[in-house]
């Protein structure tokens, strides 16, 4: 999502009209890499999901039975 934000903000500034990413007082182009960085961030991840689902992890195939 972060990468996708980058390219859309690249194209933006080349085309557009140059808009420096300010954090006082934050602009539109801040706040969505920030909503961008937490949506990152808060993506579950499928390694870990795994172990939880108790599908048969990595830990479970670990332990001798």
């Amino acid at each position: 999502m972060t990468l996708v934000w980058f390219i859309i903000w690249l194209i933006a500034n080349n085309v557009g009209g140059s808009e420096p990413l300010r954090l006082d007082p934050v602009n539109i182009w801040t706040a969505s890499l920030i909503l961008a960085v937490a949506l990152d961030l808060n993506r579950p991840r499928p390694e870990l999901a795994q172990g939880r689902r108790g599908t048969g992890g990595a830990r479970s195939r670990d332990v001798a039975p």
